[in-house]
């Protein structure tokens, strides 16, 4: 699991957030939509830096950018931690040294490997091209048979020796399971920490809103974070005796309110943003 030693003396600058259920406005929700607007105005400001952490591929993004009107990020963290995407003038680029990062982390190991070993699963199936890249396989199942199937594919993984890890979720659209096969380690956490290391802010600087089981690590890696109100059941309380072991159960705000609004109330509530 990837985590660091906050230092408290160093105040948030940057805002990473998970976008469905967390950044995006919820359906017919007025407060969400005037929470963006508020994020908008504080973005054209330059108030603070902005990265999207998010199990949607590049194109979906792009496509919730154009579509929510969301304000522009700095980077854009995609498919589960495995791609990152940097701002560049009027558009975004691949961010080759993370590729290599992870091509390192694989030891060149090719995605086929994977696809062959599990192609036999029974309910295990590839979800669409769009849906898969270089360091992510993406299946779907049925919501009932997801982390059984999740914990087969992981035990085939770890008989071949294959340096990668199942994890599995749940679409809460469509009422199916998502099971992403990643590099051994990859998570936005571990993402967003190499990522500070190579952007102009640090992990200390780090706000973190999410509301799924995709965002525990980065909930609880050491980030300053917000768990929205909308959350899946007991995440927040999951989440906040994973840091209170460490003695950092401080680092968590679990917001009243659902979706944009929570995490505004989120980054009022670490200063990132005034109240």
């Amino acid at each position: 699991m990837s985590i660091f030693k906050p230092d408290p003396q160093i105040p948030p600058r940057v805002l990473a957030t998970d976008l469905d259920g967390t950044f995006i406005p919820l359906p017919g929700n007025a407060d969400n939509l005037a929470a963006l607007e508020t994020f908008r105005h504080a973005r054209a400001s330059l108030e603070f830096g902005l990265v999207f952490a998010t199990g949607r591929h590049f194109e979906s993004v792009l496509e919730a950018l154009r579509q929510y009107a969301l304000p522009e990020p700095d980077w854009i963290v995609c498919d589960v931690g495995t791609s990152i995407h940097h701002r560049q003038a009027e558009s975004f680029v691949l961010f080759e040294p993370f590729e290599t990062h992870l091509a390192k982390n694989t030891r060149g190991g090719d995605r086929t490997a994977v696809e062959a070993l599990l192609a036999d699963l029974d309910g295990l199936a590839l979800q669409s091209p769009e849906r898969q890249q270089r360091f992510k396989i993406s299946y779907v199942s049925s919501a009932a048979a997801a982390e059984s199937l999740a914990a087969l594919a992981n035990q085939r993984l770890e008989q071949a020796r294959l340096p990668y890890a199942c994890l599995a979720s749940l679409d809460p659209f469509h009422g199916k399971g998502l099971l992403d096969v990643l590099p051994a380690g990859a998570s936005k956490a571990a993402a967003l920490i190499w990522l500070a290391t190579h952007a102009d802010f640090t992990p200390d600087e780090v706000v973190f809103a999410g509301d799924s089981d995709n965002d525990f690590a980065a909930l609880t890696c050491g980030f300053r974070a917000i768990v929205v109100a909308n959350a899946r059941g007991d995440l927040a309380g999951e989440a906040r005796c994973e840091l209170a072991r460490r003695g950092l159960e401080h680092r968590l705000f679990q917001a009243t309110l659902s979706a944009t609004s929570g995490v505004l109330e989120g980054c009022r509530r670490f200063g990132l943003l005034p109240a």
